[in-house]
């Protein structure tokens, strides 16, 4: 199955997309709580005024599946079939540096400013390495094998200093199928939701 864009009935094949379909985990409140104030702690001390990502928008995105016009019944039922499929763990994340990705957002033309973290993010590796592989046995194609797990903060016309910063840190018990409305600065729209196993 292709993850490239689709054209529906009743719109023109140049029509740009709609929505944007991802796999992602979204962080707990009191993560996305300690988010923002290292948002705002960040901006003070860099003197930044980019637009800084609203708290409905936090998100750690696992795998991408593309943009379509629409959500495709096709794409998204063969998405939740591999979902279901995932049995891993629950897991500890933290993330305790930041740094600026040095590909420009193509909605804001700005540089998007990121938490990372390393060896505290490998479960989020595995839960993409899983669910990557079991969308390509369902023929997905043009998945990415890649993942840099952030959670991306503000973006800024300039690039900022990389630095660590006190860790956020929170354990996943979930991931979500999410559809972003593009070019909307609106909340995502959650397909789907599919529980890890509790840690015995």
């Amino acid at each position: 199955m292709s993850t490239r864009k689709t054209s529906l009935p009743g719109f023109d094949s140049q029509q740009r997309p709609t929505d944007r379909l991802l796999f992602a985990v979204l962080p707990e409140k009191p993560a996305v709580a300690r988010i923002e104030q290292l948002t705002r702690a960040l901006c003070r001390e860099h003197d930044l005024r980019g637009a800084a990502v609203h708290a409905e928008q936090l998100h750690i995105t696992l795998v991408i599946l593309g943009e379509y016009w629409g959500v495709p019944p096709d794409l998204l039922a063969a998405a939740t079939s591999a979902a279901s499929q995932i049995s891993q763990s629950a897991f500890k994340v933290r993330f305790d540096y930041v740094q600026t990705f040095r590909n420009k957002s193509r909605t804001t033309g700005n540089y998007p400013v990121v938490l990372c973290g390393d060896e505290g993010l490998i479960g989020l590796e595995t839960l993409h390495q899983d669910l990557t592989g079991r969308l390509r046995n369902l023929g997905f194609k043009g998945i990415s094998a890649s993942l840099t797990p952030h959670v991306t903060m503000l973006y800024e016309p300039e690039p900022v200093p990389s630095h660590a910063v006190a860790a956020v840190e929170w354990t996943v018990h979930e991931f979500v199928l999410l559809r972003r409305h593009i070019n909307q600065y609106l909340p995502y729209s959650i397909l789907g939701q599919w529980p890890l196993q509790k840690v015995s």
